[in-house]
């Protein structure tokens, strides 16, 4: 049984007792009569004022319910769960407050039960799946990439030229990768599948088995995904993965490329305060304070769920730099959504 089938399965059974259990309470409130009223139409506090209520007052207690729901978080997310309790003991009382500002009857709490247990249900799925992140944006110079959702076809449309890695191929010079005969450039025939599945980069750029090149200047090299259950032709194959070394980014500042991150330019001087900034919690590693050598210097940045990439597409990026806060090397990849393997 697969991942996404197990998530889906235990959440769909909670939903069936979550429903049996709303069904139950409706049967009984609407069946047990007191003092010749349903359990639905008696009267459940004391309160004797049956007007509607103005916009004016039931602000006043928005503000208080939000208030204290605003201060609960943020004392359960600085002293951590153990601080519930407080935490339900300051939301509570605004609640009720607002709850026996007017008469309520047994409708009422079912309606209010009934909120209750669906916003829970939508809490464990929200926990369980979680949301999918937003992809981040690369850029080089006019053209975006997104991850997993631009396509081959749309970087040779825009000028980039594919050259793929031959069977037989061994290390080749970085001045010379484009023309040995290591590497041939693809003529977008639509005559390369990608094999099916899904596969990591981590070969360095003279071994990488596509370098995305333009103008006869290597850009980087790029990871491809097509389909996790059948052969794709390699124009409609999507970007997962891109990555430059040193001789990259000192090709890319000899001829005038920009690289950019979420607008971050990856080849202006960086600096931490910006990436917090546009990063905020994604960026997960960040050099010490005092760093022994360079190999101390990069950044990581991640967009990633609970669910472990089982339901929403992942990102990570990885800036290396030097003691002139100077990238020097840099990886963009994404973990495509996919159920666990059997």
């Amino acid at each position: 049984m697969g991942g996404r089938l197990i998530f889906i399965t235990m959440l769909s059974f909670l939903g069936i007792i979550f429903f049996a259990i709303v069904l139950r309470m409706y049967i009984y409130m609407k069946r047990t009569v007191s003092d010749g009223k349903s359990l639905m139409e008696k009267a459940v506090n004391e309160q004797t004022n049956t007007e509607k209520m103005g916009i004016s007052e039931f602000l006043i207690y928005a503000v208080a319910i939000f208030g204290a729901l605003s201060f609960a978080f943020k004392l359960i997310k600085q002293g951590g769960s153990g601080f519930s309790l407080l935490a339900k003991s300051i939301v509570l009382p605004p609640l009720m407050a607002l709850f026996n500002a007017r008469k309520r009857n047994g409708r009422t709490l079912f309606v209010c039960t009934v909120i209750t247990i669906f916003s829970f249900y939508l809490f464990m799925i929200y926990i369980f799946i979680d949301i999918p992140p937003k992809a981040p944006v690369f850029t080089i110079n006019n053209t975006e990439i997104t991850l997993s959702h631009t396509t081959v076809a749309s970087l040779l449309s825009d000028g980039f030229d594919i050259y793929i890695r031959q069977n037989d191929a061994h290390r080749t010079d970085y001045e010379k990768l484009l023309y040995s005969d290591d590497f041939e450039k693809y003529t977008a025939n639509r005559s390369i599948f990608v094999e099916k599945g899904f596969r990591r980069n981590n070969e360095s750029v003279p071994y990488s088995l596509y370098i995305l090149a333009k103008d006869g200047v290597v850009i980087g090299t790029i990871g491809l995904y097509g389909h996790e259950t059948k052969d794709i032709v390699l124009e409609d194959c999507k970007i997962i993965h891109f990555k430059l070394d040193e001789n990259c980014v000192a090709s890319a500042r000899e001829n005038s490329i920009i690289y950019s991150l979420n607008d971050i330019k990856l080849l202006a001087p960086l600096k931490l305060e910006e990436l917090q900034k546009t990063f905020d919690k994604k960026l997960w590693l960040v050099p010490p304070a005092d760093p022994i050598d360079i190999t101390q210097l990069h950044y990581g940045i991640k967009w990633s769920t609970r669910s472990d990439h089982l339901f929403w597409n992942e990102y990570f990026a990885y800036i290396n730099f030097d003691e002139n806060n100077n990238m020097t090397k840099f990886e963009l990849s994404t973990e495509v959504a996919r159920d666990w393997k059997k």
